[in-house]
């Protein structure tokens, strides 16, 4: 089994890996991208491109019950995906406070303003389970018990909606 944990930066991916990692072969999608040379040089934005199709084949060769963590892993055929939201008032100061600038601040919120990981699964027709979960006030423990919860429940397509930030004007920008 093969799960994404997967969200815009910010939203607690690296943390709640680290709780699952005695349930699960925990890797980032940094770490093995850098392993197997998918990692390319540093962007204008300070990004690092992944030479996504290099690190499928990578990716392709890990065996057994796999967690692999990062904003990227939801694109390397998972057979489950975990997708972190954050409101996106919390997910600035999040970015703010690890030193993001302004334009990759605003960038990101967007993104999960709008549910960016959501419209990714779509546009790649992948029919793969998915649990949503808001990590805006949730620590990481329970997180984690809500990861292992649906795991023991064999990986049930979720029936809850889907948070829309939309909705609530309170998280639209001023």
């Amino acid at each position: 089994m093969r799960l994404a944990l997967t969200g815009a930066p910010g939203t607690g991916k690296t943390t709640l890996a680290g709780v699952l990692m005695a349930a699960y072969e925990v890797h980032s999608v940094r770490a093995l991208a850098e392993a197997c040379g998918a990692l390319e040089p540093v962007d204008d934005d300070g990004a690092h491109p992944i030479d996504l199709s290099l690190l499928l084949t990578h990716v392709d060769r890990l065996e057994g019950d796999v967690l692999v963590e990062g904003h990227l892993s939801h694109h390397l055929r998972p057979d489950a995906v975990v997708v972190l939201r954050c409101a996106p008032a919390m997910l600035s100061e999040r970015l703010g406070l690890r030193g993001y600038g302004a334009s990759k601040i605003q960038a990101n919120m967007e993104w999960e303003l709008l549910g960016g990981v959501h419209a990714e699964l779509r546009d790649a027709e992948a029919d793969v389970p998915v649990l949503e979960l808001d990590a805006t006030s949730l620590g990481p423990e329970a997180l984690a018990a809500r990861v292992l919860a649906w795991r023991d429940g064999g990986y049930a397509r979720q029936t809850e909606p889907l948070i829309d930030w939309l909705a609530d004007a309170k998280h639209l920008p001023s």
